[in-house]
């Protein structure tokens, strides 16, 4: 159907470009501009439809996981999960939503740090006490002596295009594990509205991890070696 209305406003449009007579030139340009617009918005609601109907399988599947809270990102291709009775937390990634997750499954008493993280500065910090260091702050200097210096200009921030949470876990084969806020092309002005509010679910979930790292502040945790 979408095909057909873009198809009828490209024969149009050509036609008012052929006919000689205003009146007819007119008459054809108006139609094609009614046709463009009907096809954006049916174009505009078969999205809406995708993405609901994707939405709902993904809801299904979710409900296949013991969790009691859930985040999903608008693009439905990053999930975190915690489940309070089980004690776990999951993070599930995928890079389309044609493809399966990839989930990785935590215990919380494995969860030893979060930090959120803004433009690749480390904002917010909690490591569970105990711990020798911090891999994220460890991480962030070492980042820092390879990348030049910036312009002065570049301090005053005005949007922000990056925002995620880094967890670090007790896994020596994938110990740093990372929820995007902001990311894949997005932009926000720093002062905007919806900065505001990803902002404010990203500082949400990070009290909700050092609430899971304070349950297990007195446990033993090995030094970590991937340091």
């Amino acid at each position: 159907k979408i095909l057909v209305i873009f198809l009828l406003f490209f024969i149009y449009f050509a036609l008012s470009l052929s006919l000689e007579s205003t009146n007819a030139i007119g008459l054809y340009l108006v139609i094609s501009l009614g046709l463009f617009f009907w096809g954006v918005i049916e174009w505009k609601l078969f999205i809406n439809r995708r993405n609901a109907e994707s939405r709902r399988r993904l809801e299904e599947q979710l409900a296949e996981i013991p969790h009691t809270q859930s985040l999903i990102s608008n693009n439905l291709l990053n999930v975190m999960l915690i489940d309070d009775v089980g004690n776990f937390l999951y993070i599930l990634q995928r890079d389309s939503i044609e493809e399966d997750f990839s989930i990785n499954p935590i215990s919380f008493s494995k969860v030893l740090e979060v930090g959120l993280v803004e433009e690749g500065e480390v904002i917010n910090l909690y490591p569970r006490k105990g711990l020798l260091g911090s891999t994220l702050l460890h991480d962030q200097a070492e980042m820092e002596e390879d990348v030049d210096e910036e312009d002065e200009e570049d301090d005053d921030v005005e949007s922000i295009e990056a925002l995620c949470l880094r967890i670090v876990v007790d896994d020596l084969i994938n110990p740093i594990l990372e929820y995007p806020f902001i990311a894949d092309d997005q932009s926000f002005e720093i002062d905007s509205e919806e900065y505001t509010e990803v902002n404010a679910l990203c500082n949400e979930w990070y009290q909700k991890i050092c609430i899971i790292i304070k349950r297990y502040e007195h446990t033993n945790v090995a030094v970590r070696l991937w340091q």
